[in-house]
């Protein structure tokens, strides 16, 4: 009997650490920015981010987002959350402060079950905040490429040597904190907008005296029609180019 009942306290203290790893395993992330009393988010023509504006964070998986492949960006996009106005959403339009978190699940998808489950964030993939316009004000935002868009990608990468602050989904039995904090003023790169009072790439028309974040626009986009028809008058001009 003796050894019975000592046997069920060892199984039941076992059942309990497993259940205590099994939640310590999970990874919440706080992101947004911090607590400011003042307004530092403007569009690219020098306005404060009105309720309009969606901020997202995710990843691109092994996409390496740049200036130059824009159009390629939303196909290639893994939400792992958003925030949005009001408050008690995300964001704070009145005061320019973004406060949200989701947790990295032990299967890897995200805790925010309004976005796709299917998306699921590697160890190791880089994570992005995605600034945009939500211009037709849908009930499930999406950036959309098109002429007078107003994004702004932020991220904290190696680009500043170092590494230890990099945003990297990490494994979420591996991670020695339960609890990983991303910050717009922590960020270190910017493929397209302003940053920290330093502008990147995309066109303003207006530059704040400072700033944490500023959306940038594009030129104009051509319809897909039309860049065929540029397409088809090109290649003969070529042709005729090459044979003189």
């Amino acid at each position: 009997m003796k050894t019975t009942h000592k046997a069920s306290k060892v199984a039941a203290v076992a059942i309990a650490c497993l259940g205590l790893f099994s939640t310590a395993r999970a990874t919440t992330i706080n992101w947004g920015t911090y607590i400011s009393p003042t307004s530092y988010l403007f569009d690219s023509h020098g306005m404060e981010l009105d309720d309009n504006y969606v901020f997202e964070l995710g990843s691109f998986g092994s996409f390496t987002p740049t200036a130059a492949n824009i159009a390629d960006w939303l196909v290639n996009w893994k939400p792992f959350d958003r925030a949005t106005a009001p408050s008690t959403s995300g964001f704070n339009s009145a005061t320019g402060t973004v406060a949200h978190d989701a947790t990295l699940e032990t299967d890897f998808t995200t805790s925010n079950t309004t976005l796709s489950q299917t998306n699921t964030f590697a160890v190791g993939e880089q994570a992005y905040i995605w600034v945009y316009k939500d211009t037709f004000g849908n009930a499930t935002p999406s950036p959309t490429f098109s002429s007078g868009l107003e994004w702004a990608l932020v991220t904290n990468d190696s680009s500043d040597l170092n590494v230890s602050d990099d945003w990297l989904f990490p494994a979420p039995s591996g991670h020695v904190s339960t609890t990983l904090d991303w910050r717009i003023e922590d960020a270190t790169a910017t493929p397209f907008g302003g940053l920290n009072d330093t502008q990147g790439a995309g066109s303003f028309s207006s530059t704040p005296p400072a700033f944490i974040l500023q959306t940038h626009t594009v030129a104009a986009v051509p319809e897909p029609g039309s860049a065929i028809l540029l397409l088809g008058v090109a290649i003969p001009l070529l042709r005729r180019s090459h044979r003189r």
